[in-house]
């Protein structure tokens, strides 16, 4: 049995000023903590995680802040649908 938790999405968004797609592919560190793998094509482009205080962090990756959050909003809003 697959859990979709685990399947990979994708997501548009703008990165840096510029509109992209990316798949978002949902991970889970040792303690079982979520976080995501963005790439953009086979291009990895960020790791994410959002913390208890409910900010999205950059784990790997350059991004600004904006589009940080900009990501995690979209992976949020995808988690709900």
């Amino acid at each position: 049995m697959t859990n979709t938790a685990d399947t990979p999405f994708e997501i548009e968004v703008v990165v840096q000023g510029i509109l992209k797609r990316l798949t978002v592919y949902p991970q889970e560190t040792t303690d079982g903590a979520p976080y995501y793998v963005c790439r953009e094509n086979q291009d990895e482009v960020a790791e994410l995680r959002k913390e208890t205080s409910q900010n999205w962090v950059q784990l790997w990756g350059e991004l600004d802040h904006a589009s940080i959050t900009a990501i995690g909003d979209a992976i949020d809003k995808k988690q709900v649908s």
